[in-house]
């Protein structure tokens, strides 16, 4: 890369196949296919060996139109690894397990303090469980969603209350100490009622970390098609209820909020999220993933047949790419880290969004502390307006 961005410590790998399409999810996946299976795991391997360990053409490496091909490789030397998706649990036991080989050797150069895979309560076996833990993935999230089984329904979730506790049971006799349980809250028909019981629940279960995240309708959904008739409609002062439970009960069971929608037991921080919004580099590999090195950003074409067959003929892979200017770089990192509880170092907004940063203090939404300039409790509830603020 021309801005000789240093050593990559963050690698991130799109696992796109999905039993079945959740009813609010937008993340790009497909269905899942045997043969697609295998030719992606063959691709992601080429795509990692090709970055990170042959000098690259011009194909391979983006650079602004117009620039001479740069000829040097990614140094990847991760300290976090994440297996995202779609749903990474849903690849059968060989293909997992050649990826992970293939991952370990090629991007295993040290010691991966964090190695996080996605899983599906309902694609969760003994046997994948092991062989997770002997390859080195030591901290697992399960998209659990919620603990009522009605609500798994509405939500279109192919697991029920029953195989998520079994599930998350043999994750711990594989001997995983680090767990991570997904929850939503805000759902179609979902009362407080019911939200507060998926949280005892959760709790009950006593994993080291507890995302939780307010339905949103996103485009492409089937729930953005209903709130489109007029068929479902939010209700913002309940979601805000729920949220402010969620804070208190988790506070109280001795989990630290740490981001807003992200809960801790004492250093077990997410490292790989933490990296993303305090704006480290990092590589994503597999069909619509991201990577920002330097200062190039670039995605992966977003279609698992395109993105196997650009790599198989040694082509680019990539659908869309950008330069991220210092201005640019500067701005996301102090959006993304106000969403952060302990906010952002005073350096890096001083002087650039003072006028923004005198309204917010005004408005209550933020604080100095610590020679840092954090959300406030008031803040942490209108995150996306206080973020907003330094886009």
């Amino acid at each position: 890369m021309r801005s000789e961005p240093g050593k990559v410590e963050h690698l991130y790998v799109h696992v796109p196949f999905c039993a079945a399409k959740c009813n609010y999810c937008a993340f790009y996946s497909e269905p899942d296919s045997a043969a697609k299976m295998g030719g992606y795991v063959d691709a992601v391997l080429k795509e990692l060996e090709r970055l990170c360990f042959a000098k690259a053409p011009l194909a391979e490496i983006p650079t602004t139109a117009g620039e001479a091909p740069t000829l040097q490789c990614i140094q990847l030397e991760p300290t976090t690894i994440f297996f995202g998706g779609g749903t990474p649990s849903m690849l059968p036991v060989p293909l997992m397990r050649r990826l992970l080989q293939g991952t370990y050797a090629l991007g295993h150069s040290g010691p991966v303090s964090e190695w996080t895979i996605e899983c599906n309560p309902s694609t969760v076996s003994t046997e994948k469980a092991k062989m997770f833990h002997e390859f080195g993935v030591n901290r697992i999230s399960m998209g659990v969603q919620a603990l009522e089984d009605v609500l798994l329904q509405t939500i279109g979730r192919v697991h029920s209350v029953k195989s998520a506790v079994e599930s998350y049971e043999k994750l711990r006799r594989a001997g995983f100490e680090n767990i991570n349980l997904d929850l939503m809250f805000g759902l179609p028909g979902q009362t407080v009622e019911q939200w507060q019981t998926t949280l005892r629940r959760a709790i009950a279960l006593q994993p080291e970390h507890i995302s939780i995240y307010c339905l949103i309708l996103e485009e492409d959904t089937e729930f953005w098609s209903l709130f489109q008739k007029g068929l479902l409609k939010p209700n913002e002062e309940q979601e805000l209820a729920m949220y402010e439970f969620a804070i208190e009960i988790l506070t109280a069971a001795g989990y630290r909020q740490y981001e807003i929608s992200n809960f801790a037991k004492p250093g077990r921080e997410c490292a790989h999220n933490i990296a993303y919004w305090e704006g480290k580099d990092y590589l994503g590999l597999g069909p619509s993933a991201c990577s920002t090195i330097g200062d190039r950003r670039w995605q992966n074409v977003p279609a698992i047949d395109g993105y196997i067959q650009a790599i198989s003929d040694r082509q680019s892979a990539i659908s869309f790419q950008e330069t991220v200017t210092p201005e640019l770089r500067a701005s996301e990192r102090a959006a993304f880290g106000m969403r952060m509880i302990d906010g952002v170092p005073a350096e890096l907004v001083r002087g650039r969004w003072d006028k923004q940063i005198a309204a917010l203090l005004s408005a209550e939404l933020v604080q100095w502390r610590n020679d840092r300039l954090q959300p406030t409790r008031r803040g942490v509830l209108f995150a996306d307006e206080v973020a907003a603020e330094f886009v």
